[in-house]
């Protein structure tokens, strides 16, 4: 991971939400006249240092998305390039006009009126537009000006729509063709250079740097992503708008180290999670799935014997997985860890758990780890909240890779507030809830909350649970016989589980041929398995 402030190698824009509306409008000159700046006494392009470290532009309309790019990444340009919202042809040539010219694009027409085009036009203070349309004519770039309709109407009302929109505004347009964009997806030479003779000289743009866009380019967006482009940010696609679930996205974003994010296009989410999501890929940790997703794989765990030497545990864990493994999916060996078990006695702190020192865990946790195998910390519950000896665990927590592990079950109650052998909702939610708190304070990949049971009932109200982006809930099925005692546990624990949480199942205490069979696969294959 390279230092907080590292320098793009490419050029990149810093982005902030622009709430300053420009008041000022421009008429066009006489056709002989050249075009001129809108404000002598104003640079031509000008963009505004970020204020948040994240930003998701998500609209899901084209002409609202482009808008919104303008609005948050450009305080003032006397450039603009409009197109059609309702003209997919155009969007090419207006997509490398924009990212050409450094001017933002806008799409007219469609979800956003003229009014919203014309506000945006002079709070930027635009004097030229240019307007990507058929021209009809043998030139690729003409100059247009205000004339009355030929019926005497408002030619407003006759215009194409981008066209109607600049003439609204009263700034100056000029019309380009369609058709003159490479196949690589840029303006022709020629093109460009004549464009550029007829537009005003506005000078070498100062652009913002160190701001990474994320895109996923959907049908339509191309003018948003050009106006990103066209503000200086370094764009980077990721397929689906999830940087977790792409190890490219990951390592871009670690390697940037960029002020800003952006998200794109709404594939991208909610603003918190997207948040979250840019964190943990700038600390560039992988899972053992070979992204920062825990899924799909399937979880094969071995229990530590904490008098034993880790490496030895780390090799058998391997070894135990081997037979549950599922074709095409990731097999993960996971080292369980106890960090406590249950006492009648309330002890000196009276939780009535009698804990294992961090010290003495550290090392399973490393070892594991370094192995690029996981960790379920299984932890003990006394009557007090199941939380709090959680919360004890912090300092392994914040390890890259590290779960719990409850087994509602074992609980000790104190027979008057807390019972023994239950653990409410409520209380797993809490557990869930502070382990969410902790990978999306941390910047750490999503974590694996494993919930053992014999008997539904052991956790009642547990149609409430629910996994979360960083929190996947597991639901796992500990039979406590032989095979068919194993399938009606499998049977009972399976009905009416959370549609979010995911299942697990408890394996036979040995590993031999052919024990993968006896993992159950309805109502859906169990993507934990216990094998010890």
């Amino acid at each position: 991971m390279q230092p907080r402030n590292a320098r793009f190698v490419r050029s990149a824009l810093a982005v902030a939400v622009v709430v300053v509306l420009g008041t000022t409008g421009c008429t066009a000159p006489p056709a002989d006249e050249p075009l001129r700046s809108a404000s002598p006494a104003q640079p031509p392009l000008e963009v505004r240092e970020p204020e948040s470290h994240t930003l998701v532009l998500d609209s899901s309309d084209p002409a609202e998305l482009t808008l919104t790019a303008s609005q948050v990444l450009f305080e003032r340009s006397e450039l603009v390039v409009l197109a059609g919202s309702d003209a997919p042809e155009a969007l090419p040539a207006a997509s490398a006009a924009a990212a050409a010219l450094h001017a933002p694009a806008l799409l007219a027409g469609g979800g956003i009126s003229d009014d919203a085009i014309a506000s945006e036009l002079e709070r930027l203070g635009v004097a030229t537009a240019v307007v990507v349309e058929p021209t009809g004519g043998i030139e690729d770039v003409e100059r247009v000006e205000p004339s009355p309709a030929p019926d005497g109407g408002d030619e407003h009302e006759v215009a194409a729509p981008g066209t109607r929109a600049a003439l609204a505004a009263g700034v100056d347009v000029v019309r380009l063709d369609t058709g003159v964009v490479t196949e690589d997806g840029e303006l022709a030479e020629g093109d460009l250079a004549e464009l550029r003779d007829v537009l005003p000289a506005t000078g070498e743009p100062v652009l913002l740097r160190e701001v990474l866009a994320l895109t996923d380019p959907q049908p339509g967006q191309e003018a948003a992503i050009a106006t990103v482009r066209a503000a200086g940010a370094v764009t980077f696609e990721v397929p689906g708008g999830d940087p977790a679930a792409v190890p490219e996205a990951i390592a871009m974003i670690d390697d940037a180290q960029a002020l800003t994010v952006v998200g794109v296009g709404p594939t991208f989410g909610d603003p918190d999670v997207f948040a979250w999501k840019v964190l943990t890929a700038e600390h560039g940790v992988l899972l053992p799935t070979g992204d920062q997703h825990l899924f799909p794989a399937r979880y094969v765990t071995t229990e530590a014997d904490r008098r034993g030497d880790p490496a030895a545990v780390v090799e058998r864990a391997a070894a135990a997985a081997a037979p549950y493994a599922v074709e095409g999916e990731p097999l993960v060996p996971t080292v369980v860890v106890r960090t406590g078990t249950p006492s009648r006695s309330a002890g000196d702190d009276g939780d009535h758990v009698v804990e294992v020192p961090l010290a003495e865990l550290e090392p399973f946790v490393r070892a594991a780890r370094e192995a690029d195998q996981y960790v379920l910390l299984e932890v003990a519950a006394g009557p007090g909240p199941v939380v709090e000896e959680v919360r004890a665990l912090e300092p392994l927590l914040t390890v890259p890779g590290v779960g719990v592990a409850l087994h509602p079950e074992q609980r000790r109650g104190d027979g008057v507030a807390t019972r023994s052998n239950v653990m409410d909702a409520a209380e797993i939610v809490d557990v869930a809830e502070y382990l969410a708190e902790v990978t999306t304070r941390e910047g750490l990949p999503p974590v694996l909350l494993a919930v053992h049971q014999t008997r539904a009932d052991s956790v009642p109200g547990r149609e409430t649970l629910r996994s979360v982006p960083q929190v996947e809930i597991l639901v796992v099925a500990d039979r406590t016989g032989g095979a068919t005692t194993g399938e009606w546990v499998w049977n009972r624990l399976t009905e009416d589980v959370p549609e979010t949480v995911r299942l697990g199942w408890s394996g036979p205490a040995a590993v031999y041929e052919g024990v993968d069979r006896l993992v159950p696969t309805e109502p859906a294959a169990p993507v934990l398995v216990a094998a010890s």
